[in-house]
């Protein structure tokens, strides 16, 4: 892919030229032929070729290209991909490849966060599962004083009791589950680089941050999926969340990206308080109820402030002995407005630390875990 480049843009090769003759031919040219082609193929062909675009470069290279790194590793999973590729965008930036120093700090302290935040894990389930324990033997002696002879107990009471029961059990086996399956996943990541670990929208975004990606910015927001992510260039962005991508690339499942799924926090409508009647005025000297799309209620607002989003942005810089740097800005935001800022330069570690405190606050979310743990009961 070529795309000329603009003033105050880094000088380098044009964007797709250091990518071998196979990898330019995904690439495709605008499809003229649509006769005997359904709609649903006709928007799957032009999103692919959007994907494709120029002004989509490489992040949709990345997604939908048979040459993604995220695709050559599922056939050829020994070598590491994704540093591959970013070394080859930093230098068609104009960059250099990321040395091994930031390789070795970033896969530090990926190794170290990534095991804290296993282990914090684990040790909550064991908390909840330590509570639940009390909670179970009250269902247990109610079901054995139910049970008891002479005691004639409604046969929907007990069915009831029987029904939590089964469901206490089920809930510790699939905390316990949960435990297991952190361990095992630290086990079997312990020797892999800090990019290998990432999730595929983390590691696209990381690309920003290493300098490898110039131009674009990226999102990190809360929703009912979990982490979404936000990428945007200077002309094109796009916006997925991380079961999006692993569905799509794990099961083949076209990826909608662009459409995010239902935000965590939203606004709701106050309905008429006054029935529509086409033959009734009524005038009692009140203000009129507001239209039906005038949000003035807003809902699912948390008690307290938490995290909503994370912003960043990157650019390269130079120190005064020369050496070009990678400076980034990363913006915290909380659901009251209040936002923290932070700059890094240099810092791969530091930058990956920050952005993995951020997804841990929402897969806190999404496990249940920013609840405190006095706080949990059964349902």
């Amino acid at each position: 892919m070529a795309s000329p480049s603009s003033p105050g843009q880094p000088s380098g090769p044009e964007p797709g030229s250091v990518l071998c003759d196979n990898c330019k031919k995904s690439v495709l040219e605008p499809s003229q032929n649509t006769e005997n082609v359904s709609y649903d193929e006709r928007i799957r062909q032009v999103r692919k070729e959007w994907l494709l675009s120029p002004s989509m470069w490489p992040v949709g290279y990345i997604i939908g290209s048979p040459y993604s790194p995220f695709r050559v590793e599922q056939e050829l999973p020994k070598r590491d991909w994704r540093n591959a590729f970013e070394d080859l965008l930093a230098l068609e930036s104009g960059g250099e490849m990321i040395s091994l120093e930031s390789r070795k700090q970033e896969k530090t302290v990926a190794a170290k966060v990534n095991w804290g935040r296993a282990k914090s894990c684990i040790e909550k389930l064991i908390k909840y599962n330590a509570q639940d324990a009390h909670a179970y033997n009250l269902l247990q002696t109610a079901y054995n004083v139910s049970k008891s002879p002479g005691n004639q107990t409604d046969p929907s009471i007990m069915s009831w009791l029987d029904e939590k029961k089964k469901m206490a059990i089920e809930m510790v086996q699939r905390r316990v589950a949960l435990a297991e399956a952190f361990k095992a996943r630290e086990e079997t990541r312990r020797e892999w680089s800090a990019s290998l670990r990432k999730d595929r929208g983390q590691w696209m975004a990381s690309l920003i941050t290493s300098g490898a990606l110039t131009s674009w910015n990226s999102t990190l927001e809360d929703s009912e999926e979990g982490v979404l992510i936000r990428l945007r260039a200077p002309e094109d962005s796009i916006s997925f969340s991380e079961r999006e991508l692993r569905e799509h690339f794990e099961d083949g499942k076209p990826l909608e990206g662009g459409i995010p799924g239902p935000p965590m926090y939203e606004v709701s409508y106050r309905p008429s308080s006054v029935p529509v009647d086409d033959h009734q005025f009524v005038d009692d000297g009140s203000s009129p109820p507001p239209p039906p799309d005038q949000p003035t209620i807003v809902s699912r607002i948390p008690e307290r402030p938490c995290f909503w989003g994370q912003t960043t942005v990157a650019e390269r810089t130079t120190l005064p002995d020369g050496k070009m740097v990678t400076k980034v800005v990363m913006k915290n935001y909380l659901t009251n407005g209040d936002f923290q800022e932070k700059v890094m330069v240099q810092e791969p570690g530091k930058v990956l630390q920050e952005v993995e405190e951020a997804r841990a606050l929402i897969q806190d979310r999404m496990l249940g875990f920013d609840t405190p743990v006095e706080e949990a009961s059964l349902d």
